[in-house]
């Protein structure tokens, strides 16, 4: 029966501070309602030797309550308690965390104005908050359509607010997706399919260019990916030079239905 027990569960419970032989132990004793430590082990496949520090340490924790006694019985303290007690501490936690950090905030040096994000969530909260202070222009390259997707409904505001300009490399990949594009010419989507930098090849999946002040590039390589935010107007500025010379395709508007 526990070998059927969804993976996730046990990962699940991970993240909420256990370790896996106690998110295994726990979700034994939740299924047996009550048991011995013995039955317990041979349910789940808890180390024997380690299973009574376990146990202890989920009793400690309020996961379980013990009836001493030969040999001593373990009953599960019911689930939405224990979750719940785990959600109200998180919560807690993270208020008194967020305080505490609010209170250190000083105004950064503005120093560096090159900034390299390497988590998915970090990127896609970084263009977000470029989006969002976009006054003028906005000048979008993506070669991905899920990418792009990601980010329909900010883009679809700054269509009504701004100048915005979306440049793709193959429109027919882009049609799904309610904007008007331009599309590079077949040189530049070349030489965007054959970056090779010491033999890793690199995907350009989405650049911005934000009222030429602000961009930012995110690129790809095998299963990691990376943005570079640039706050240089001179680099910018030569940036969209740049766009201005590549990008000479004719206006294509997107076939709507």
């Amino acid at each position: 029966m526990f070998n059927q027990i969804n993976p996730q569960l046990i990962s699940d419970l991970e993240k909420l501070g256990l370790t896996e032989n106690e998110a295994k132990a726990y979700i034994g004793i939740v299924s047996l309602r009550e048991a011995t430590a013995r039955e317990i082990h041979e349910l789940t496949n808890v180390p024997r030797a380690k299973i009574y520090e376990i146990l202890k340490v989920l009793a400690k924790k309020g996961f379980l309550e013990v009836r001493q006694g030969s040999p001593t019985h373990y009953r599960a303290v019911d689930p939405k308690q224990v979750i719940g007690k785990i959600k109200d501490e998180f919560i807690n936690c993270i208020i008194r965390t967020l305080d505490q950090l609010n209170e250190l905030s000083y105004e950064l040096p503005k120093t560096s104005p090159v900034w390299c994000i390497q988590s998915d969530w970090g990127i896609k909260n970084r263009i977000r908050e470029i989006l969002a202070g976009v006054k003028e222009e906005l000048i979008v390259f993506s070669s991905s359509p899920e990418f792009l997707k990601e980010f329909e409904t900010e883009l679809k505001k700054l269509e009504k607010a701004c100048n915005l300009i979306i440049i793709v490399n193959e429109l027919d990949r882009f049609r799904s997706l309610p904007f008007e594009f331009k599309e590079t010419t077949k040189e530049f989507a070349d030489f965007l399919d054959n970056i090779v930098i010491e033999g890793v090849r690199y995907n350009e999946e989405l650049f911005l260019i934000a009222d030429g002040k602000e961009s930012i590039g995110v690129h790809s390589a095998g299963d990691k990916r990376e943005a570079v935010v640039i706050k240089l107007p001179i680099v910018c500025y030569l940036q969209k030079t740049i766009y201005n010379r590549v990008f000479e395709p004719s206006f294509v508007k997107k076939d709507r239905q």
